[in-house]
């Protein structure tokens, strides 16, 4: 603990003498900034303190669950495909199915996913996987491209941070009940309860998903279960405890590919994490906050083909156990012109990746103590926000890390504002190999505005230096750096339409040969990323839907086996029928792939889905 006094801890008291004082901006309604009037401002919590987008210096993007909802999504991987600036290497699968996913060139084991605070990430491959992630209980995704270390550590790609739904506040009993069916049996089947009875609420919901499978060897089953209750303290305090566990099994059927000679991906994933958190106003100056969770992950890998007799038979079963539990403090002070908040975190973890059908020892089996003290600030000037972080992390198996970030907006006018954003980030190597930390020093520097009449834009410069840069699960290492920028528009709704594009340009490199990087089994790099969404809202008839496209260009070796040629395109329509009744009934309906086009980085084993269709009915109460 003595590395603990020296600079950083010094960086974090000068903070708390600044001499600042609290309240929180108000609570706007979150919106995904692809939909937002010009005059609106989301509220984030990028940096542990929310805060509105004016005074957010990172590049980020904001989902609410109005907006998974219009687009009829069964997990965050749907979600994350329609996301400037991020592109799934498989494209979309079967839902739950299993995909590698990057943010601007950043491979998903540098991309910190939490929900509720809970790292999804698992201690293998530092890798969570967004199929295997419902969207029912999401309130909203916070995405942050770029390091995000001074507020949550391990985080050189960026954090994909999940808020899921509250109790409902205003009546004692709510809920949804829905039903969905497609091609190949795929059918999602969900319903939720919330409401508060005095000083409690409580949210329940539960999901089954299941699929005969789109693409070879992608039949799954995906249970789900999740619930929150909450108590409101004396003082305006809050209690609120959390519990999820999940199920799945994705590929389900194997004899698709057990022609190859061989079977992959024959998966079963259990999932249990479960959260404590007290908040509670200290006067009229302090927030205090106190987090404990617990996680506990089993996921399993088999692997096999054809015996002697033409009957298939598994060779392994690859067992990836991991366990944590710990507790974060958190203190806030501050408010609209100047804030602060100051925290200290403890995690201890332990993980064990043991073939369970050989004979041999684990790969690995350690068990290590995480420590952390962090700092993160706001100060407003006029119109100048500066915002200054520090974080000390004791990873526990790779040594001591210290990280920095200083950010400024300025409001160049009332709809207009300038971003820019320097910091120094880091990720951890996984337990398979014995490497230093991954590090990353990136600068970014960008311009939002809904100044010009009809139109908002957003634009984003960003240089990421990464050194030590590793692939998912591998001893290799390089230096690399990646530049580029992130552009995107919103139309003013005309006759109920509205158009929402990106496009994201980027070129990465080896920084020690200057060789310009290529997408194939280590990265996926690639030049151009473009997302289109053409929207249409009609309140008098109860319509709205949604035609999005996606077109990704890898940059792939001639005889790597990627493809991409054409923009796939969804259309999602939603009709709610208007009844003299308290129910709300919504029709919906998704066309998927609808000109049958491949995107992928592995055409023989990973090809997303062709051309699929499902439908179903939601009601609310």
């Amino acid at each position: 603990m003595g590395k603990l006094l020296q600079k950083p801890f010094f960086l974090l008291l000068a903070f708390l003498l600044g001499g600042i004082a609290p309240v929180f901006a108000e609570d706007d309604s979150l919106e995904t900034l692809g939909f937002i009037e010009p005059h609106d401002e989301t509220l984030v919590s990028t940096s542990r303190i929310p805060r509105p987008t004016s005074k957010t210096a990172e590049n980020i993007t904001v989902i609410t669950a109005a907006d998974i909802e219009r687009l009829n999504a069964h997990t965050l991987a749907d979600v994350l495909q329609t996301v400037p600036g991020i592109q799934l290497d498989f494209g979309l699968r079967t839902p739950s199915t299993f995909s590698f996913f990057n943010i601007q060139g950043a491979v998903n084991s540098t991309v910190l996913v939490l929900i509720d605070g809970i790292r999804q990430n698992d201690f293998d491959q530092n890798m969570a996987i967004p199929g295997l992630i419902p969207v029912q209980q999401i309130e909203r995704i916070e995405i942050i491209k770029g390091a995000a270390s001074t507020a949550w550590g391990s985080a050189l790609g960026g954090v994909i941070n999940i808020v899921t739904k509250s109790p409902d506040p205003d009546q004692t009993v709510s809920g949804m009940a829905s039903a969905a069916v497609g091609s190949r049996f795929t059918a999602d089947s969900r319903a939720e309860l919330s409401g508060t009875v005095n000083r409690f609420g409580y949210y329940l919901t539960a999901g089954n998903l299941r699929s005969d499978g789109l693409s070879p060897n992608t039949a799954t089953n995906l249970n789900n279960l999740y619930g929150k209750l909450s108590y409101l303290l004396p003082g305006n305090g809050t209690a609120t405890i959390g519990l999820s566990h999940l199920y799945a099994s994705p590929g389900l059927d194997e004899g698709e590919t057990a022609a190859w000679g061989f079977v992959h991906d024959n998966n079963q994933y259990r999932r249990t994490n479960g959260f404590l958190k007290f908040s509670q106003p200290l006067g009229n100056k302090f927030i205090l906050d106190l987090d404990g969770y617990f996680t506990n992950r089993d996921d399993h890998t088999r692997y096999g083909g054809l015996d002697a007799f033409g009957a298939i038979t598994f060779f392994n079963d690859y067992a990836v156990r991991d366990t944590s539990h710990g507790a974060n403090a958190r203190l806030t002070w501050g408010d609209s012109q100047m804030s602060l908040v100051t925290g200290l975190e403890y995690a201890h973890l332990w993980a064990n990746y043991k073939d369970i059908l050989s004979s041999n020892p684990a790969l690995y089996d350690r068990s290590w103590d995480r420590w952390a003290v962090y700092g993160n600030g706001s100060y407003t000037f006029g119109h100048l926000t500066v915002l200054p972080g520090v974080r000390y992390d004791i990873t526990g198996t790779t040594g001591d890390n210290a990280s920095y970030s200083l950010g400024a907006t300025y409001q160049l006018a009332e709809n207009t504002t300038l971003r820019a954003y320097a910091a120094q980030g880091f990720s951890l190597p996984s337990p398979r190999v014995d490497n230093t930390l991954q590090k990353v020093k990136t600068i970014q520097a960008g311009i939002e505005t809904g100044s010009i009449p009809y139109i908002w834009l957003k634009g984003t410069y960003f240089f990421n230096a990464l050194r030590n840069s590793q692939s998912i699960g591998t001893a290799t290492t390089t230096n690399q750096d990646r530049q580029g920028f992130e552009l995107e528009a919103r139309t003013t709704p005309l006759f109920g339409l509205s158009l929402t594009t990106g496009y994201t340009y980027l070129y990465a490199k080896n920084s020690d040969t200057g060789e310009q990087l290529k997408t194939d089994s280590n990265q996926s790099v690639p030049p151009h990323l473009v997302k289109l969404a053409l929207n249409y809202d009609n309140t008098n008839l109860g319509l709205r839907g949604t035609l999005t496209g996606n077109y990704v260009w890898w940059n792939s070796p001639a005889d790597y086996s990627s493809r991409s040629a054409g923009m796939i395109w969804d259309l999602h329509l939603n009709w709610k029928l208007k009844l003299q009744s308290k129910l709300e009934p919504e029709l919906f309906f998704t066309g998927h792939n609808l000109f049958n086009t491949v995107q992928t980085t592995d055409t023989e084993l990973y090809t997303n889905a062709g051309r699929w269709f499902e439908g179903g009915i939601r009601v609310k109460f």
